[in-house]
């Protein structure tokens, strides 16, 4: 017996008029669903076994695509189940949350009457998962709503040493407990997301009522135990939060963390649709080359104060040890083989920033046939930071590395600039060499030399709103971006607004504990114009009017090198 399942990317954006949506394809949420699939899959080809089985109910995934389908697909999913009978027709994915979308999500929760909704969310999303979760119990009533994602990561902490759960107050948990949200989810995941969420649609597959009646979450939870017992060892680490009548219940599974050579490929089951406008050596497509995206870590091994990615905020281990770099260089071929004309390492630092691995990856890289069909080369691109660049104390290493990178196929590093103000970055955590009184403009402008040297272009982004920003600053800022863009040294900036995340340093030096990511709203200029910005949630040092200012003056100065340019042209204009 299978049952229907429907998994959704929850969009931050909630306007198409000059708004920036988050890129990419949704690998957060392909990854977790991975392990899912994989044993969905593998019970479609075998068939029920003789002897009953805990798997003999399960969510209903369809089977893998075929490399047509693969090749086929571009741009996000315009509805949710072109394929019903193929894995990538089942994840709703629809970057903007606005009229247009709520309906589609309506129409397809009405069609497909999903048992499972699984929902995945970073923090600036949260109220719409909410929104969707809402939707959800009213036009599919039997539905399961399970949400993770980036803001359960962030919002929960589960301390082993005296076995007690904590929650933020943005928290879904603390949300539905005081009353700010109803109770329309009904399990939360934070952590490991592929093992944990295997296995807790098992735990649900068992309990499962058939035909029309509801799914009650005390069971679901009570059969997580005999779920757990039957594996061994028990894979992944992390907390399962289940709601029941007048309380939520915290699970914490202490298995053996999986790393990504152990877990398929999150595109084993999704078709590559993402174009990232950086690549165009393919030549195939006006909006950039066909873009895969990978990972090589769970978490940044640096710990700058505004960052979620930071490993202490995460507390979590790389994803690929050093060792397996062949195995993500045999990846990239078998992603090219499923219609990849360029790769993006979405790392906050490739490889950590360990020049030996950069090194052996890109050597391994190289053993592999990257030709595209046609002739055309392969690209890639991946995430630096200013000091792994200058790591005086390994300069050969880091010069044949990015001398290796170009051979290879890179074509484009991005970096976190942050600011252009020395006073803004000394409180970041950031300029780890310090070494006076050599200044971080300077060592921003020797590192994208360094990296324009060996033929690789650089993007950037810069974050305004840290500590010890003002207009001054702002105004240093702008004009020394700009004139790194006048020397060619930059071809892409970002700006963007600092916006609080549960967790981070400078939101606890900021005392905003307490951050509103539940309440609906449709979110208006300025903040539209940068990711993830939202009245209640941006810098406190930072003024509507500073933000205009930004967003007006950086379109100005950056010119067509700015991100969304066109838009940002037009509002400045205006």
């Amino acid at each position: 017996m299978t049952y229907p399942v429907m998994a959704a990317l929850v969009p931050v954006a909630t306007s198409r008029g000059g708004e920036v949506a988050y890129p990419g394809d949704p690998m957060c949420l392909y990854s977790a669903l991975a392990l899912t699939i994989q044993r969905s899959v593998t019970r479609l080809h075998r068939g029920l076994p003789e002897e009953p089985s805990l798997d003999d109910v399960c969510p209903d995934w369809g089977d893998y695509p075929d490399d047509d389908y693969r090749r086929s697909a571009n741009g996000p999913r315009s509805q949710l189940i072109a394929d019903s009978r193929t894995t990538d027709g089942h994840v709703f994915d629809p970057r903007i949350w606005d009229e247009v979308a709520r309906e589609r999500f309506i129409a397809e929760l009405r069609s497909l009457q999903p048992r499972v909704l699984l929902l995945s969310a970073v923090s600036a999303a949260h109220r719409y998962a909410l929104e969707m979760a809402e939707l959800a119990k009213v036009h599919a009533p039997r539905c399961v709503v399970v949400l993770g994602g980036r803001h359960a990561d962030e919002t929960i902490r589960y301390r082993d040493a005296d076995g007690t759960a904590e929650f933020s107050w943005s928290s879904t948990v603390e949300v539905v407990r005081d009353g700010r949200a109803g109770q329309v989810v009904d399990f939360v995941v934070a952590g490991d997301g592929a093992p944990l969420l295997d296995l807790l649609l098992r735990a649900l597959s068992l309990t499962i009522t058939p035909g029309f009646g509801p799914t009650d979450n005390a069971e679901v939870l009570d059969a997580l135990p005999l779920v757990a017992g039957a594996d061994e060892p028990l894979r992944g680490a992390g907390t399962i939060v289940g709601f029941c009548p007048g309380e939520a219940v915290v699970v914490p599974v202490r298995g053996e963390r999986l790393n990504s050579a152990e877990l398929p490929s999150p595109y084993e089951a999704f078709s590559i649709r993402a174009r990232f406008g950086i690549f165009t050596e393919a030549g195939t497509h006006p909006q950039g080359s066909r873009t895969a995206h990978m990972m090589t870590l769970d978490s940044c091994p640096f710990k700058c104060t505004f960052c979620s990615e930071s490993i202490q905020v995460s507390n979590r281990p790389t994803r690929f040890a050093v060792r397996e770099t062949e195995h993500v260089a045999q990846r990239v071929r078998r992603l090219m083989d499923w219609g990849a004309e360029a790769v993006f390492f979405d790392d906050p630092v490739f490889w950590g920033g360990n020049w030996k691995a950069i090194t052996e990856f890109c050597q391994d890289l190289l053993r592999q046939d990257t030709d595209l069909p046609g002739g055309a080369p392969f690209e890639w691109g991946a995430q630096l930071t200013v000091d792994v660049v200058l790591n005086r104390a390994k300069a050969d290493e880091v010069r044949s590395g990015l001398e290796l990178m170009r051979r290879s196929g890179c074509t484009y590093i991005y970096i976190g600039i942050e600011s252009m103000a020395q006073r803004v970055m000394a409180h970041v955590g950031k300029n780890l060499l310090r070494r006076n009184p050599e200044a971080w403009v300077s060592k921003v402008r020797e590192a994208l030399t360094t990296i324009r040297g060996h033929g690789i272009r650089v993007g950037s982004s810069v974050l305004f709103g840290l500590d010890g920003e003002c207009r001054e600053t702002i105004e240093e800022t702008i004009e020394e971006i700009g004139r790194l863009i006048d020397d060619d040294l930059l071809v892409m900036a970002s700006p963007n607004i600092l916006t609080y995340h549960p967790g981070t340093a400078i939101t606890a030096a900021h005392a905003r504990d307490r951050l509103d990511y539940h309440s609906r709203k449709d979110n208006r200029p300025p903040y539209t114009y940068f990711e993830e910005a939202y009245p209640e949630v941006v810098s406190r040092l930072l003024t509507e009017d500073d933000i205009w200012y930004i967003h007006k003056s950086a379109a100005a100065r950056w010119g067509t090198v700015r991100n969304n340019a066109a838009e940002a042209d037009t509002e400045a204009a205006a």
